[in-house]
């Protein structure tokens, strides 16, 4: 009798455990009012203005659709990575959530866990140049829609200060570029504020679009499988151009002891003439400087012979939505109508008042600093590969050091590109 009353408890709940299994799927994706709720991850815990800015969009999207309900779930940045990876492993991820491009989307994409956007990638044509969306393609579908760019090489320059030498346009070549930093030179100003204590801006902020003029962009990837050689001549001569430079005293003596944003400072205050940094510098000089008007932005020089699009600069796509391959055919239409909805003008309107490059096509009106709307015109040109955002730990401390090594005269171009050959054989 006893052991027949344990075996009935056991039929009991089991059927109770599949009935509260049932109900679950059942209610999966949607809410007690029959609308369908899509839960959304993000890391937007800071008090920012993107964060806001996204957290009111989707509200009113909410308040505009009886019929679907994003909620929004909200993790650290330092956590929400690591969660991602793990609920993935699980199959358990939910139902939207913020990825990032590249080797951080690929992984998820390339394991069937999100649901490719070729169905609506056609909302945002002619509004986002493809160069920019094919940073979250992967085997030629598209997985997230980006909300910014960030720009990692753009020249800020003193206005005034090239008028002194001659210069009311900024140049377009770098043999004229070259000329220009001996007028300064010859005038006693210091040509260009460099703050490489840090060791990654001359990798960042110069070679990754110098490299990508002379190398093209399939350079990087193609090294690191073997079909290319970090001693080809092009990218031995984009290595050059921080060598030339150095030795027309083009930087300040002391670039190797302040930092990036020492160096900025420096030409804020007027003791340099430019300064090459990211977008992520646009704010603090428009707030900074007595006269944003004196103040201009310009892309890098072309470099004639160069293999690669002198067109395009470096940088990345932010981050953007993707949705999980989980959902029912009925989720994944309210999941779309989301994104659409999510990823209009009135993101990136909201954005480019934040000073925040986008990547979409957007009309800005007069109360947007002229120095922003010409380094947002940059990204239609396409972007080229970041260095320590394609190249692996170990080659990104060889180039970085490297690139040190080479403005202190204790390495030359063509060591510093054999190292690095060196490094990528031994994988």
């Amino acid at each position: 009798m006893k052991k027949l009353g344990f075996i009935l408890m056991a039929a009991v709940m089991l059927l109770a455990l599949a009935a509260c299994g049932g109900k679950d799927e059942e209610s999966k994706g949607s809410s007690k009012d029959g609308a369908i709720e899509l839960n959304l991850w993000t890391d937007w815990t800071e008090d920012r203005p993107e964060n806001t800015l996204s957290k009111d969009i989707i509200a009113k999207f909410n308040e505009e659709h009886e019929d679907i309900q994003v909620k929004i779930e909200e993790i650290p940045h330092d956590q929400y990575e690591t969660k991602l990876r793990t609920q993935a492993a699980g199959n358990q991820l939910p139902d939207l959530m913020r990825v990032w491009p590249g080797a951080r989307t690929a992984p998820l994409a390339e394991g069937g866990a999100i649901l490719p956007l070729n169905p609506i990638i056609d909302n945002w044509e002619g509004v986002i140049p493809d160069s920019i969306l094919q940073d979250y393609a992967v085997d030629g579908n598209y997985y997230a829609i980006p909300g910014n760019v960030s720009i990692t090489s753009l020249i800020y320059y003193n206005k005034e200060m090239l008028k002194e030498v001659g210069y009311d346009e900024f140049p377009a070549t770098y043999a004229e570029f070259k000329e220009l930093v001996k007028a300064l030179d010859e005038k006693g100003i210091t040509p260009i504020a460099l703050g490489n204590k840090a060791i990654w801006p001359l990798q960042s902020v110069y070679i990754s679009t110098i490299g990508d003029r002379f190398t093209g962009s399939d350079f990087l990837n193609k090294a690191l499988n073997g079909e290319a050689s970090f001693e080809d001549p092009q990218f031995v001569s984009a290595l050059s151009v921080i060598d030339e430079l150095t030795k027309m005293n083009a930087f300040n003596e002391d670039m190797n002891t302040l930092d990036e944003a020492q160096s900025r400072n420096e030409f804020i205050k007027g003791t340099s003439a430019m300064h090459f940094a990211g977008s992520w510098a646009i704010g603090p000089i428009l707030d900074s400087v007595e006269n944003a008007d004196n103040i201009g932005v310009a892309p890098f020089p072309s470099f004639e012979g160069g293999n690669g699009d002198q067109a395009k600069i470096a940088g990345v796509a932010g981050g953007g939505i993707a949705v999980s391959s989980q959902l029912s055919e009925e989720e994944q239409e309210a999941a779309f109508t989301f994104l659409k909805y999510y990823y209009d003008e009135e993101l990136y309107q909201g954005l480019i008042k934040a000073n925040i490059i986008v990547p979409a096509d957007v009309e800005m009106d007069d109360s947007i600093p002229q120095i922003f709307q010409d380094a947002n015109s940059y990204v239609k040109g396409g972007l080229a590969p970041v260095y320590d955002a394609t190249l692996t730990p170990e080659l990104t401390d060889i180039i970085n050091n490297g690139l040190q090594s080479i403005t202190l005269g204790d390495k030359t171009p063509e060591q510093l590109a054999k190292e690095m050959q060196k490094e990528a054989e031994s994988k």
